[in-house]
């Protein structure tokens, strides 16, 4: 993998830090909570690191774990109708057996380093307690860009066992509020500490990973035309993707990336726009005989736009995958994940469908939102 290549040099700094028990701030993107998080290994939670966090956040300290780790020391949901916003799978709290009230800072690192080996057990805990462990999506960062994978990955990347700990850093020039962009950069600077974008470490995983796989092409016969279906198979998440190429694949074929909704391209709601979107792409490469259109199914539960908007994939991890398989059609990059202006075209068109009317005379009420991230 290229040094050069954006970001990767305070991604790798990152996992340096980690490995040697040293925190990190982790900021997420402007459009979801646009905050920094202190973030590192779990199993290397020591009181001063703990009594440090506490004092720079808002001591609401969690731990980042997999679903095999919170299988494993029995840890349930806080709540079964989980209506947090971004859908942050908060388990029930917990202490470390013989801590004493369990709110210190050396009983909250014992309980953090506890949560994160690979040996402890669920007769270990007290329940409710005053660490909150949380539930991490398979895949990490290129299901969910939010910072309980970011945790959990960079953790892991560091060859350490996956649980990461993480607090949200408090502002300082702005009292009550959380610390955001130029305040995080000061912040760790001023303390010598890493400071790297989920973003970034989503580009790096994809570079640095197995690529998007071919797994099998066959002619279809649509309405629209005939077309090449061909599936793609992504090891990192598990999520399948399908190309359909109109013609023969060439660097200059025209390209339309799709990201699956359930509602649109399924049910055939009027409430969005993209089955239009789909449908016009269809045609218009059938008649020219020249085309390709890149069908994505993000990993997680259906997406469905007009009736959960926040469900939509992130733009770049969408950017990422369409590329890879765009690549092995040996076609042009249409939208490169290195390129900010493309991920925010597709941002932009994200915000496009959400514009649309939830309902209209003639449709059911809509549903309630759903979380767009867990």
């Amino acid at each position: 993998m290229d040094a050069t290549e954006p970001g990767d040099v305070a991604v790798r700094a990152a996992i340096e830090a980690v490995a040697a028990g040293r925190p990190v701030v982790v900021v997420d993107d402007a459009d979801r909570e646009n905050e920094g998080d202190l973030i590192f290994a779990a199993t290397l939670a020591t009181p001063a690191l703990l009594a440090f966090t506490v004092r720079h956040t808002s001591g609401f300290v969690c731990v980042a774990l997999t679903g095999d780790q919170c299988d494993r020391l029995r840890l349930s949901p806080m709540h079964h109708d989980n209506q947090d916003r971004f859908g942050t799978a908060y388990q029930v709290t917990v202490d470390l057996h013989g801590t004493g009230t369990g709110i210190s800072a050396a009983a909250r690192a014992a309980t953090t380093a506890a949560l994160g080996s690979p040996t402890s057990s669920a007769a270990e805990f007290t329940k409710p307690g005053h660490v909150v462990p949380l539930r991490a999506r398979d895949g990490g960062v290129l299901t969910r860009p939010g910072h309980t994978e970011a945790a959990v990955d960079l953790v892991r990347l560091a060859g350490l066992p996956p649980a990461g700990a993480l607090c949200e850093i408090v502002s300082v020039e702005r009292p009550g509020e959380m610390a955001r962009g130029p305040e995080l950069e000061r912040f760790a600077q001023e303390h010598g500490l890493v400071l790297v974008s989920i973003e970034d470490l989503i580009r790096y995983r994809r570079r640095a990973e197995p690529a998007v796989r071919r797994a099998a092409a066959t002619a279809l016969p649509t309405e629209h035309g005939q077309f090449t279906a061909i599936g793609y198979a992504d090891p990192r998440d598990g999520s399948e993707h399908l190309a359909l190429v109109a013609g023969p694949a060439t660097h200059d074929s025209p390209v339309h990336v799709h990201v699956e909704c359930l509602t649109g391209d399924v049910l055939r709601s009027t409430s969005c726009v993209c089955r239009k979107e789909l449908d016009a792409a269809m045609i218009r490469f059938a008649a020219a005989g020249n085309g390709i259109v890149v069908y994505l199914r993000p990993a997680g539960s259906a997406h469905a736009c007009s009736l959960f908007p926040e469900s939509d994939a992130d733009p770049v991890v969408v950017a990422a995958v369409a590329n890879e398989i765009l690549a092995d059609l040996g076609a042009r990059s249409a939208v490169g994940a290195a390129d900010p202006l493309a991920v925010e075209s597709l941002a932009a068109a994200r915000r496009r469908r959400r514009a649309q009317p939830l309902h209209s005379a003639t449709d059911t009420a809509p549903l309630e939102e759903e979380p767009r991230y867990a």
